[in-house]
């Protein structure tokens, strides 16, 4: 009996550059997951990128991004709820939501994807504040790590270097924009999948 080739096979691993507040990373997140479930075996990681220091919004701002959401909706049909970003003086920090991912990667790692995935339906689809430390709180909990115990690592000096630690890895890598997939072939070789693209486009680079 004749077997196919897997058409991945030449794949190492594949690495997931993007942040739970990046509008086109959540545009992304369909077409990622079904990339996920495609690609089982092949080692997957995630690195979170650092979108934004603090920025406060005011009305310019505020319009101008929301035309951001408006085209992401537009290209991929996903919901968006702008409660969160219309507050006033909302301070576009995204160093809170990334430094939670890592907090549950180091804690569960086969959680860390679900706490991405979480974080990005409750800011754009629900309009949650996940700049709030209480509403990232909550948002872990319902994936099954404690809460408790996740304020304790997500609050301590370690958890705060390794964000910062991630950021400086995406840089390392060339990253300057959000999603990037980085692809390492088994010869060690690298290279990068910058941007938001459909999961058939992703298929036919992956198996070249």
């Amino acid at each position: 009996m004749l077997f196919a080739a897997n058409p991945y096979g030449h794949i190492a691993e594949v690495i997931f550059v993007g942040d739970p507040m990046c509008s086109w990373c959540y545009g992304f997140g369909p077409e990622l997951s079904k990339l996920r479930d495609e690609l089982k075996g092949v080692p997957f990681s995630m690195i979170m990128g650092g979108l934004r220091d603090g920025e406060i919004f005011d009305e310019a701002k505020l319009k101008n991004h929301l035309g951001y959401w408006q085209a992401v909706h537009e290209a991929t049909g996903l919901p968006f709820n702008d409660a969160a970003l219309s507050q006033k003086s909302f301070n576009y920090t995204t160093e809170p939501a990334c430094r939670a991912v890592i907090t549950v990667r180091a804690m569960d790692k086969t959680k860390e994807y679900s706490a991405y995935a979480a974080l990005q339906k409750a800011f754009y689809a629900e309009g949650k504040d996940i700049t709030k430390e209480a509403i990232i709180t909550e948002l872990i909990d319902s994936i099954g790590i404690k809460k408790e115990l996740f304020l304790q690592h997500f609050q301590s000096d370690t958890m705060k270097k390794a964000a910062e630690a991630d950021k400086q890895k995406a840089r390392t890598y060339g990253v300057s924009s959000f999603p990037t997939l980085i692809v390492i072939d088994k010869q060690g070789h690298l290279s990068q999948i910058r941007g938001y693209k459909k999961y058939d486009d992703l298929i036919l680079f992956l198996q070249r």
